[in-house]
């Protein structure tokens, strides 16, 4: 089969969402509501609405986010100060995390976890990645290719599960918890239409995110999509197999 068959429908399944979320968020990102508080004054009535005052609301240049540990939530500068419908939808949304993780909603737990495990084994498997081919000519001896797709699966294959785990986390902090937060008293109906297009547009960057992640670790399997292209499925024991003849014992 040619590689287009593969690679053209992928490339729209995982770039689409992303141009479109881009389109959407932007799109309704320009014109400031007077109806409407700023995207942190929002967030902090929210919070103080449902009784976690002790939530910090904070700006950052990483994204928005809620973060756990610190117990806050995080508004780019750009959305803090902000009126927009996409900045404060985005705010209430990251109010949903925090409602999440104040109730001890499963899904939100176990993605906090997956997410430290996913950190882990990904920092293993570079190591192991990066260490196969130096081993394998210092020793005279090729490395397993089971060795190195062990390696390249835990590197990306714990944190595809992690992203897998994200999507009915963000499914409720997006629809179970933000939008009816902002029906209550914050939006109109015209503007729920709008609200309703963010969040569903938010929650495909996820889905993109892992296929991505899915077709990446592919690859790596033997007969994966890499074998069945007529490339090997592991790259770096090519690496190995090309620096053996160059520089014969």
């Amino acid at each position: 089969m040619h590689p287009a068959f593969v690679l053209v429908p992928a490339a729209a399944l995982i770039l689409g969402p992303q141009l479109w979320v881009r389109h959407v968020l932007g799109q309704h990102d320009r014109k400031e509501e007077d109806s409407l508080g700023t995207a942190g004054e929002l967030a902090r009535e929210l919070l103080d609405r449902h009784h976690l005052r002790t939530v910090k609301v904070e700006s950052t240049d990483l994204g928005d986010h809620y973060d756990p540990e610190a117990r806050a939530v995080r508004l780019t500068r750009d959305k803090m100060a902000r009126k927009t419908l996409t900045a404060v939808t985005t705010a209430a949304h990251e109010v949903g995390h925090a409602l999440q993780h104040a109730s001890g909603y499963a899904p939100f737990v176990w993605r906090t976890r997956l997410a430290k495990v996913a950190q882990v084994t990904g920092q293993a498997g570079s190591i192991t990645l990066l260490a196969a081919p130096i081993a394998a000519v210092v020793s005279r001896h090729p490395i397993h290719p089971v060795v190195i797709g062990a390696a390249a699966i835990a590197m990306m294959g714990t944190g595809v599960v992690a992203q897998m785990a994200t999507l009915p986390t963000e499914l409720d902090a997006s629809f179970g918890r933000a939008l009816p937060m902002l029906r209550d008293g914050y939006i109109s109906r015209e503007q729920e239409k709008a609200a309703r297009k963010i969040l569903t547009a938010c929650s495909l960057t996820y889905i993109a995110s892992s296929l991505a992640g899915v077709l990446t670790v592919w690859r790596w399997f033997p007969g994966g999509m890499g074998a069945r292209m007529g490339r090997p499925a592991y790259v770096p024991e090519v690496a190995v197999a090309r620096l053996r003849r160059a520089h014969p014992a």
